[in-house]
């Protein structure tokens, strides 16, 4: 097990060297809590803060929330128009983040929802409504709307009209920024591990990241720190410096794929199938959940329609 120290040499470089870097990093972040601020005490109703993975936006968000005496409520994963109104309503005086929920950002009916919450002033109530053949609610919201995402708003009309009601704050540092921030945390030490423990596996971080030709990432940091936790502990017999390529190489190893034009019909059939026993004879509903053009609905409902007939 190589546990080699970090030279008093190399520490005082490192130190010098994140200076300058590390203060562009800084004011990058600082926007983001400067935002946060200007949500949340009532100077804008929302902020879309968009930028590449791994780069501290969560976790600045979360930070700079924790230190402001305001309420709010973090969600992610999938959520339907539906679930964001209820949300919406459960929490209509929260400062509402909005995790990387990219599939609400594609859906008409989600779209028009965050219009209706961020459309007037932010110290005045804002009327959100949904209407279906079964309910007919309103609610006033006097919150605010963060939302996270690693992809930028797509450029059709109702994408463009949410843009217009709220802050965009794209937030893209540099390779450099990253690595500088890496060894910034590295200096500050982590559970069990010194400075110069975190500065050794922060380099071969870095080094392999480089030689494997893909982008640093913040949250990979955590994870070859912990890494290296459990061989100091003496819970593992591969070294940490293998751990922590294998971690890096299956990003690469295993790349998301592609679903074919017929793997998304089918997805969309079941879709169908799905909302039609929810909302039986409601086509208003069914199509409030439907993620997809009117179109489209009506052409995978036909063909659900006819497979059925057809058993």
């Amino acid at each position: 097990m190589n546990m080699t120290a970090i030279q008093p040499k190399q520490r005082a470089d490192t130190l010098s060297a994140t200076e300058p870097v590390i203060q562009e990093f800084g004011t990058k972040l600082q926007l983001i809590r400067d935002r946060v601020v200007s949500v949340a005490n009532g100077y804008q109703t929302g902020v879309y803060i968009v930028g590449r993975p791994g780069t501290s936006k969560t976790f600045t968000v979360r930070q700079e929330l924790e230190l402001l005496d305001k309420p709010w409520v973090n969600k992610n994963a999938r959520m339907t128009p539906m679930g964001l109104f209820e949300f919406l309503a459960d929490h209509p005086e929260h400062v509402i983040v909005l995790d990387d929920i990219t599939s609400l950002f594609k859906n008409e009916q989600a779209l028009q929802i965050l219009l209706a919450a961020l459309d007037g002033q932010p110290d005045e109530p804002r009327l959100i409504s949904y209407k279906s053949k079964d309910r007919d609610e309103r609610i006033w919201f006097t919150g605010s709307i963060i939302a996270i995402s690693n992809i930028p708003l797509r450029h059709d009309p109702l994408a463009r009209a949410l843009g217009s009601r709220i802050v965009m704050l794209e937030h893209e540092p540099t390779d450099e920024e990253v690595a500088v921030f890496i060894r910034h945390l590295a200096l500050q030490g982590y559970p069990e591990l010194s400075p110069d423990e975190c500065l050794e596996v922060a380099e071969f971080l870095i080094a392999e990241t480089r030689k494997m030709d893909q982008r640093l990432d913040l949250r990979h940091l955590t994870k070859a720190w912990q890494d290296y936790r459990q061989v100091k502990q003496g819970d593992a017999l591969t070294s940490w410096q293998d751990l922590v390529r294998s971690s890096l190489q299956k990003q690469i190893a295993e790349p998301v794929r592609a679903i074919s034009k017929d793997e998304d019909k089918e997805i969309q059939r079941q879709l169908i199938k799905e909302l039609t026993e929810r909302f039986p004879n409601d086509r208003h509903s069914q199509l409030a959940e439907w993620p997809h053009g009117k179109s489209t609905f009506y052409k995978r409902l036909k063909e659900v329609t006819s497979t059925a007939r057809m058993v």
